[in-house]
């Protein structure tokens, strides 16, 4: 990792360059941007995949390269035992906003530029030490690169596991799109295809990619449903069995999301249930016709527009990550983090 300073003043690379309009549409035109309406990308982007499998393995896969562990045993409350994460509620939220300040930068109307610049903004104070006493920010482009990228490699890797991609053409559509979304809060230094992504992705797995206790945690947290807030009296057993619809899609999301390589360590076998459950839940989905399943997103984020209020209007906003900010140059800790 290239060395860096604790501001991003004093990074020894260049900074992603912040969300702007321009990053809404690729250079040669509208017409080329791969999450316009009625495209592929945008289909695969709003699948109901993404929030209902997707979301856990885009916890897992950065985590287990060793320099992201390290940051988030130092950085992440849930991981370095800040937040014990008590119930039910507790742990959804954290999933439900990682989905939104993610997927909000395609489906949040005209509040997109704002979520993609509160993506981009949040990682600015996240800087420190790794253990061989070199500096790190969370810009720095391996971290910055491979964070996204292995989050989508996920991604891909469940559509493909469900068979949601017809033809070749679509795989590398839905990888444009999804690396135009980083593209939009900042992350503009992966491969320009999918097959030069595989290239670039697996000797990083066989080579560098561990399961970690940070990894352990994450997996253990998700197959293991805390009990929801004022349940505390409900049986244990009990509740393991009507939360079991949850875990086990979860777990299908993880297996298929996850290189099997790192599946044993993770405490995870793969048996004939797993099996029938992938192939039930993928016929499923190839049963949905796109229009419907496709429409998710749309409907979802139109709602917590109109009734709710999402991340990037409260602990994301420009005046609070502006706050975070300040405080990041002076030195001074920050308090309003969720």
């Amino acid at each position: 990792m290239t060395e860096t300073n604790v501001t991003p003043s004093g990074l020894g690379v260049e900074p992603p360059a912040a969300p702007s309009r321009a990053l809404r549409a690729s250079p040669a035109s509208v017409t080329d941007d791969p999450l316009a309406p009625g495209t592929f990308g945008r289909w695969i982007a709003g699948h109901p995949l993404v929030l209902l499998y997707a979301n856990v393995p885009a916890l897992i896969m950065p985590t287990l390269h060793p320099k992201i562990a390290h940051v988030l045993s130092e950085k992440d409350r849930a991981l370095n035992g800040t937040d014990t994460l008590p119930d039910l509620q507790s742990n959804a939220r954290r999933l439900i906003s990682t989905y939104e300040m993610v997927m909000g930068i395609v489906f949040a109307g005209p509040e997109a530029d704002e979520v993609a610049h509160g993506l981009h903004e949040l990682h600015r104070p996240i800087s420190g030490t790794m253990p061989d006493g070199s500096r790190y920010h969370a810009w720095n482009n391996d971290v910055w690169n491979w964070t996204w990228g292995s989050i989508l490699k996920g991604g891909m890797a469940i559509a493909d596991a469900f068979g949601l991609f017809r033809t070749d053409d679509e795989r590398e559509q839905a990888y444009r799109a999804l690396d135009e979304i980083g593209r939009r809060y900042g992350v503009r230094s992966l491969p320009d295809t999918y097959a030069a992504f595989v290239e670039y992705w697996t000797p990083i797995v066989e080579e560098t990619l561990v399961v970690g206790p940070e990894v352990r945690f994450i997996v253990d947290h998700a197959m293991t449903l805390a009990k929801p807030r004022g349940w505390n009296r409900l049986p244990t057993p009990l509740w393991r069995l009507i939360s079991l619809p949850a875990t086990r899609t979860i777990r299908v999301g993880v297996l298929a999301g996850v290189p099997q390589r790192f599946h044993a360590d993770m405490g995870l076998r793969v048996t004939r249930l797993d099996r029938l459950e992938r192939r039930l839940h993928a016929l499923f989905w190839r049963c949905v016709p796109r229009p419907i399943s496709g429409a998710f997103a749309p409907v979802y984020f139109g709602l917590r527009r109109r009734y709710g209020t999402p991340g990037w209007r409260t602990f994301y906003s420009r005046e609070r990550l502006a706050a975070a900010r300040a405080a990041a140059d002076t030195g001074l800790p920050n308090t309003e983090a969720p």
